[in-house]
């Protein structure tokens, strides 16, 4: 009996020695506020500029074609109506096919330009753990709840991602 008792106040005892150190990196917030990150950014904008635009009138003039359509609607005959709603349903489906081509080349795009700015800072954040003898560290979207006993290493990832 004596021999059990020993057994479960060492385990106990053992137990908060075993939890370690944990951290936490918010690394989209590292990726927006490190100075690579906001030039990729910047790239991106640039880039799809002329196509947000290009995005903004197509989508003017259909909306203007809809008002007129709806304006008209009344005179015209059956033939020219169904014609009228045809062209518009065309012309709608290829507004929202060039749209969502443009968002998955926006996002393809963005995906390429952080592919390795995310490898750099997980590569930096490993070698911060080790440093600081972290034994956990886990990526901030991923954390439900965050108690007052970890530590959140985003702040020092930023500051020397960008020292680099």
């Amino acid at each position: 009996m004596l021999r059990w008792f020993t057994l479960l106040i060492a385990l106990f005892v053992a137990t908060p020695a075993m939890a370690g150190v944990l951290a936490v990196v918010d690394f989209q917030r590292a990726v927006n506020e490190t100075d690579e990150g906001k030039q990729a950014q910047t790239r991106l904008d640039t880039m799809y500029g002329t196509r947000k635009a290009e995005i903004e009138r197509l989508q003017t003039e259909l909306e203007k074609e809809i008002e007129d359509y709806q304006a008209r609607a009344m005179i015209l005959s059956e033939d020219a109506r169904a014609d009228a709603e045809q062209n518009l349903m065309v012309k709608q489906q290829r507004f929202e096919a060039t749209y969502m081509q443009y968002q998955q080349e926006m996002q393809q795009t963005y995906l390429t330009l952080l592919q390795d700015l995310d490898q750099k800072m997980r590569t930096l954040s490993e070698t911060i753990a080790k440093e600081r003898a972290y034994d956990v560290v886990l990526d901030r979207a991923a954390v439900v709840y965050v108690g007052g006993e970890t530590i959140d290493m985003t702040d020092e990832l930023i500051r020397r991602y960008n020292a680099q």
